[in-house]
């Protein structure tokens, strides 16, 4: 069922008239440089604590966490093996998102980037297979960023 107007809109009325839009320095829209990919206390964040972080992981020779479940996945979903074994970073199980911790080490997995990529790529096999903490889970809150020792 189609809804129809009892009268038809006339071009030139009020009815259609639109404001434009401010354009300029006046309306406040002017930028002077990008955006920026990172506020400066993140960044700082990830240059003062997080590369330090991967960095004493790889150079003690600790390698992909995720590896086994995501090859074994994904050989069962009929696709090729995945990880690489050398870890790239670190695999947040209660997204930074969603208010996960950056530094609670039960938050964190070393992983590799092409295992960390699956598991972003296959959320319900990453869920039903424990690479995700959602809402509701019984580890949601102690993995929370409020939870840091």
């Amino acid at each position: 069922m189609t809804l129809q107007r009892k009268t038809e809109l006339k071009r030139g009325t009020s009815q259609l008239k639109r404001t434009p839009l401010a354009r300029g320095k006046s309306a406040g829209l002017s930028r002077k440089g990008r955006l920026k990919p990172r506020s400066d206390k993140r960044a700082k964040f990830m240059s003062e604590v997080r590369a330090p972080q991967v960095a004493a992981l790889v150079k003690a020779g600790v390698t992909c966490e995720l590896g086994l479940i995501v090859d074994r996945a994904s050989a069962l979903m009929g696709g090729p093996a995945v990880c690489t074994k050398r870890i790239g970073g670190l695999h947040e199980l209660r997204k930074r998102s969603a208010g996960g911790s950056l530094v609670n080490p039960d938050n964190l997995r070393p992983a590799c980037n092409r295992c960390n990529g699956w598991v972003e790529d296959h959320p319900k096999e990453a869920y039903q297979l424990g690479l995700v903490v959602r809402q509701g889970d019984t580890d949601w809150e102690r993995l929370g960023k409020r939870a840091d020792p």
